[in-house]
């Protein structure tokens, strides 16, 4: 079973994107996005939904598999309320934009 950081790789490679690349075209920095691929660092909602923009990958598709999903409701569950609403907000915006 692939993680996040395994399958974000994987989408990478297949879009010819090297890291350097999604570093440019995301924001993230290149030793951010090398440490999620090889499962060093959780990446925020908010990194995903800039490397998931940045490779024209939905971020629904990431989580198809059920552990995934499960580790992002634990985090979600340790944030206030008020930052709830904001990833609420700033995922429904990035639903929309696309």
């Amino acid at each position: 079973m692939e993680n996040i950081g395994e399958k974000l790789r994987k989408i990478r490679n297949e879009k010819g994107i090297s890291s350097n690349q999604l570093e440019i075209l995301s924001g993230v920095n290149q030793s951010t996005i090398i440490r999620i691929e090889t499962n060093v660092q959780s990446p925020s909602i908010e990194t995903l939904l800039k490397i998931c923009d940045a490779l024209d990958y939905s971020i629904v598709h990431l989580f198809e598999d059920s552990a995934d999903m499960i580790n992002l409701i634990n985090t979600a569950k340790k944030l206030s309320p008020n930052q709830r609403q904001k990833i609420t907000e700033m995922i429904e915006a990035f639903l929309v934009k696309k």
